[in-house]
């Protein structure tokens, strides 16, 4: 069973969402994960944003992310992406 679910909100916002199952986001923690496999662009209490391969990312410690493209995305860039993340978030402990 996966750790995460994708949700596509809107075929012309370009993007998609990544839910995580039952986890939150230790955003503190975050910021040094995520700057090991992106660039963290802002950080507040509330959201993370990041630049992760060509995407735009914002992370909410509810565990949901945000991930923007100006391109379109097909099924198996977007799984890899998300387990690259998701991957990136355990191994700093972030979740």
């Amino acid at each position: 069973m996966s750790d995460f679910f994708i949700v596509e909100p809107c075929t012309t916002s370009g993007g998609f969402e990544i839910k995580l199952q039952g986890k939150k986001i230790d955003l503190k923690l975050a910021e040094s994960a995520i700057s090991k496999i992106g660039e963290v662009i802002a950080n507040s209490p509330v959201v993370l944003l990041a630049k992760i391969d060509d995407y735009s990312v914002s992370f909410y410690a509810s565990g949901r992310m945000m991930v923007k493209s100006d391109k379109k995305m097909k099924q198996e860039t977007i799984d890899k992406l998300a387990n690259k993340i998701i991957d990136g978030l355990k191994s700093g402990g972030a979740i």
